[in-house]
């Protein structure tokens, strides 16, 4: 079962190059990426841990969708403030599939504490150039699942 978690981690870097350089070359990822990635963390879920492993990620998914897209909403509504967009609220919760339910705790916590840091930072620079928060999303995502894999780090 080791060496399942290593091909999990290969193909979840994979599957997040493209939601990290596209926005760099001015694209927007298409719905199917986010999908793909989706449907990656759910089978490797169902092949490492059967049915209730599979709840347990489409749980993770799913609540990480709706309590950062309500987080933002709330944060756009009370103080105008836009921190992420709906693809990068559709790659958390993409990716919350992948990690679990306290894998993506974890990953909404390292996101949400980078983002800080970086608006904070910016308030000492004016001219800063706005977060590229959809590589945030993405190294976020990584470091958690490469922790699941390797433990020890």
């Amino acid at each position: 079962m080791a060496g399942l978690s290593y091909f999990n981690l290969a193909l979840l870097i994979v599957l997040l190059l493209p939601a990290v350089i596209m926005p760099w070359e001015g694209r927007r990822p298409p719905d199917l990426l986010y999908f793909v990635i989706a449907a990656g963390g759910l089978s490797f879920a169902v092949l490492g841990g059967g049915i209730p492993a599979l709840g347990w990620s489409a749980l993770a998914g799913a609540g990480c969708l709706l309590l950062v897209a309500a987080g933002v909403a709330g944060l756009r509504a009370g103080l105008g403030l836009r921190l992420l967009t709906g693809s990068q609220i559709k790659l958390l919760a993409a990716g919350a599939t992948w990690l679990g339910p306290f894998g993506a705790l974890t990953m909404i916590a390292i996101t949400a504490m980078t983002l800080l840091v970086v608006a904070t930072a910016q308030q000492f620079r004016a001219a800063a150039r706005r977060p590229d928060s959809g590589a945030i999303v993405a190294v976020a995502i990584f470091c958690v699942g490469l922790q699941q894999v390797l433990p020890s780090i």
